[in-house]
């Protein structure tokens, strides 16, 4: 029996300018130093004095502090457009039921531009999405459980899976992937069709237990669902498109195109995936806004229908329709070397309404190279900083240097790059059981080597992102 594959992730990249620093962070660093040397040198009266010291107090505070999870400079910004919107009135919204709809459109909270799901002759629904020039196509998978299968099984389809990823790398013409995998309520018809088929005979005291545990527990149980979608960029193709007569049109079939690609990868990998058609995209959206919807959802819903009909924004959570959410972001993976298997405890845990994604987006190898001798220039002057003013080095920075001399390693090999952010939904009810469940959540993430972050001022934006398969998420 051959050893598990185990990876190590690296650690997260800053975009710094000194010593770790950000740019801003530099700037108001400046400032503070300007504020506190005006008030020690000028020859200024007590007020002025004071007002600068507390100018440079409050610079160093927002530099340096963190709230919430967050940098200082970074929490002011949201909380300040958090209030904005507030006194704007803007963190509601209320749909009108009485305005006529424009057929395939989803009207979502946040987006400026109206996203489409294309109703074509193609079994593949797509939506197109104006403002980011995009096309993304949704696909169900369904496989036997990856914990089930012995060693080498796991080993041969882990690889699999690294070789489709691998494949995203290798053209510009997939913008965004995402795999998201999600808990929603099931009605439990199917145990009762199943009961009922057989003639279960409830006078008898094992058809008694059966009826009492269908009355009882069939309406509470939930089943996983897992989603796959790539985003096809529009300016990508539009030479390929124009061979198939330009437009959406001929975007549409070159999508068709790289569906059969992902159709072999899915098959390869051990697991079937089915592409999902404009009713099912518009079915699968209703119920991420409201799963309660799983009990009365028709399968010829129109995307008009899909978006919430309520939402209510707060600070750290966000209510639609029948269930409120609240929204973590993946901030560390794991440090040690972790197994495939090392999200089991967070994707496992029972009893709880959660929506877990992974969004991906394909780095061009030329950029890649760039960004990795600018990290790798920075790592250089900043070693070559601190030991001029006689800072130690850390075993922390040496393993940043590592990190950024092994990317450029690989990049130089031949392997493709790719950005990821992981992000977490949570639904509940109600405000308190949102709680309870956020805890149990945030025990399960620990259990799985993560640190997660509870995003704050941004719950709309992180919503939309990790419970909808559109490929947001990065900016």
């Amino acid at each position: 029996m051959s050893n598990a594959l185990s990876a190590r992730f690296p650690r997260p990249q800053r975009n710094s300018l000194l010593l770790g620093l950000r740019p801003i962070q530099v700037a108001l660093l400046v400032i503070g130093v300007v504020a506190t040397a005006s008030a020690l040198l000028a020859g200024w009266t007590a007020f002025p004095r004071l007002t600068a010291l507390c100018v440079a107090a409050l610079c160093g505070l927002v530099a340096f502090g963190r709230f919430e999870g967050l940098p200082g400079h970074r929490w002011v910004v949201l909380r300040a457009v958090h209030c904005i919107r507030s006194w704007r009135k803007q963190q509601s919204s209320r749909a009108n039921v009485l305005a006529p709809r424009r057929h395939g459109y989803l009207q979502l909270p946040g987006e400026t531009s109206p996203l489409r799901i294309l109703d074509t002759p193609s079994s593949i629904g797509a939506v197109h999405d104006p403002r980011r020039r995009r096309l993304i196509a949704v696909a169900r998978i369904e496989g036997p459980a990856h914990l089930l299968q012995n060693s080498d099984e796991q080993d041969r389809r882990v690889a699999a899976y690294g070789r489709m990823i691998a494949g995203l790398c290798q053209s510009s013409r997939i913008a965004r992937a995402q795999i998201l995998e999600r808990t929603i309520p099931d009605p439990g018809d199917g145990l009762g069709d199943w009961a009922r088929e057989r003639s279960l005979d409830t006078g008898t005291a094992a058809g008694s237990i059966y009826g009492d545990l269908l009355r009882h527990a069939a309406p509470a149980v939930a089943r996983h669902e897992t989603l796959f979608s790539f985003a096809l960029s529009l300016d990508a193709v539009s030479k390929e498109a124009r061979k198939y007569g330009g437009g959406v049109a001929g975007a549409m079939a070159v999508l068709d195109a790289e569906s059969r690609a992902f159709q072999t990868a899915f098959a390869t990998a051990g697991v079937a995936g089915c592409w999902l058609n404009a009713a099912d995209l518009a079915a699968s959206l209703r119920v991420a806004f409201d799963p309660a919807a799983t009990r009365t959802l028709f399968s010829d819903i129109d995307p008009a229908d899909a978006a919430p009909l309520a939402v209510d924004a707060a600070w750290d959570h966000l209510r639609t329709d029948s269930s409120y959410h609240r929204v973590y972001v993946v901030t560390e993976w794991p440090r040690i070397r972790a197994t495939p298997s090392f999200l089991s405890p967070l994707l496992l845990k029972p009893g709880i309404r959660r929506t877990f994604s992974l969004v991906l987006q394909p780095v061009p190898v030329g950029r890649a190279l760039r960004d990795a001798r600018r990290h790798q220039v920075e790592r250089v002057t900043d070693r070559a900083t601190r030991k001029r003013i006689g800072q130690l080095e850390t075993e922390e920075d040496r393993q940043q240097d590592a990190d950024v001399a092994q990317r450029e390693r690989d990049l130089a090999a031949g392997h493709g790059d790719v950005r990821w952010i992981g992000l977490i939904a949570v639904s509940a009810d109600t405000e308190e059981a949102l709680d309870e469940a956020c805890t149990e959540i945030e025990i399960a993430a620990s259990q799985a080597l993560l640190d997660v972050r509870r995003l704050v001022g941004q719950q709309v934006e992180g919503f939309l992102a990790a419970a909808l398969p559109f490929g947001v998420g990065l900016g």
